[in-house]
This record gives C-alpha cells, structure tokens and sequence, in this order.
C-alpha cells in the first residue's frame, strides 16, 4: 500500500527526464511560503506524512481543505500565475486523483530547481494524522503504518481506509473516524490516537496480547516480502513467555 510517494516524477523536462528534485528540509518553510502568496492558502501549517521533518524530502506534501476551494479553481489560479509569467502551464500544473501538483521553484527560485509539491483535497485534520509519516530515521514509512492497522483490523472485522477510517469488513459501512475511537477499536480500551502514530507505537500496544500473531499475520508477510520485520523485543518476558506457549499449545 503506498499512500504518499517517495519522490516526485510528475513532471518531467523535454528530453524525458524528471524536472523535479529532492528538497532539503531548510528549504521546505520558505518554498512552501512562496507558494502561499500565489494560492492565498495556508500551506506550511497542513504539510502530510514527513514534508518538512525529514532531512529531505522527495515531494511537498500538502492537505487542501476541499470545503475552502476545489481543484479546478485551484489549478486556474496556478495556471494563471504560469500564464502571467510566459510559462506553458501544462509544464507547471497538472491534476490527479485528489491532488493538484505543481512545479514549484525551491525558494521561489529556478536558480534553485523544482521540488514537486502535492496538493491533496480533503480534511486537513484528519489528513494529518491519517497521512503521517513515519519518525525521521526509522526504517518504518508511512505507507507500512497503514500496512499494520489492515492487518490489525481484519481479524477484528474492521477494514482500516486512510481516507474513510475505520469500516465494518462486513459491509463496508463506516463506523468511526474518531482517531481515538479507532484507537480503541483496534489496540483495545484505553488506547489513544497517539498509540497509532507509528508501527513502533503500535506494536508495542498490541505485542502483549493473547491474539498477537493473528493481529500481524497479513503485516508479518507483507513486511517480508520487502526484507523488513515487526519491531519485535524478544527479550520481553511477556512476549516471549507468549510465544513459547503458542509454540507448546498448552
């Protein structure tokens, strides 16, 4: 499941090549305050997943608030400052799915090169957190937290959508996107919105459970597909005194 890009490559230049690059996390803030002075948006507060926290990023990701403006007027309005500064908008703007994406000078500067920035449409608030990356320097990504509420929630008989919340696997029909809630849905009474920031923060809600292997089995074999493992501790005498005991069948 991937949920946000590494890298942008929308854009390319006239011999076929990515027009865009990575950039350093310095220069997120006063890229994407130059952007707001053409959209009239706030942007710098409503950055997805790791924009602006890790030291580089691939692409700007950035929540739009759809009941604020659509992608169509949004589009016009970056179409219109390409247009005014004799550029061809369609090396500048284009739309997908629930984003517009822009090529954005780093700095406001071409001297700079371009970073690709994504506008998504939605709730912002609730696109922050469902969207949310991974920490800097941990080798678990977004799109492997979205992984690992899937596998929690179907043994449970939810399915987990980044952009519905929590379903009934049954029918389909939403049952909450209350982030606590969900919380407490899918880790167990008592547990918070924060303990679904991340796969550490997960893992180490549900790692004590009777159920724990049925819980990971779909995110066990998704992560080895990939060459990666759950943060287990098997020094957790709970854990493991789990583990040996599945393993006798008591």
């Amino acid at each position: 499941m991937k949920i946000l890009k590494e890298g942008g490559n929308v854009f390319k230049d006239p011999n076929g090549q990515i027009a865009t690059t990575r950039i350093n996390q310095a220069d997120v803030s006063p890229t994407l305050a130059w952007l707001e002075k053409i959209t009239g948006l706030d942007l710098q507060n409503n950055t997805l997943g790791t924009t602006g926290k890790a030291p580089t990023s691939g692409d700007l990701d950035v929540a739009i608030d759809q009941s604020k403006v659509t992608k169509d007027q949004l589009a016009d309005k970056l179409n219109q400052w390409a247009i005014q500064n004799k550029q061809d908008p369609k090396l500048w703007v284009k739309k997908s799915g629930i984003s517009v994406h822009f090529k954005t000078p780093i700095r406001g500067s071409a001297k700079n090169g371009y970073v690709q920035t994504d506008l998504m449409f939605g709730d912002p608030e609730w696109m922050k957190w469902s969207l949310q990356g991974g920490e800097p320097g941990s080798e678990y990504k977004g799109a492997d937290r979205h992984v690992m509420m899937a596998s929690i929630a179907k043994p449970l008989g939810y399915k987990w959508s980044h952009k519905a919340g929590l379903l009934n696997r049954d029918t389909n029909e939403p049952v909450t996107k209350d982030p606590n809630k969900i919380a407490e849905l899918l880790l167990g009474k008592g547990a918070t919105a924060n303990d679904l920031n991340t796969v550490e923060t997960i893992h180490a809600k549900i790692k004590s459970r009777s159920d724990y292997d049925t819980l990971i089995a779909d995110v066990k074999d998704s992560f080895a597909k990939i060459g990666k493992k759950l943060p287990e501790n098997m020094n957790d005498p709970i854990g493991w005194d789990r583990r040996l005991l599945n393993k006798i069948k008591i």
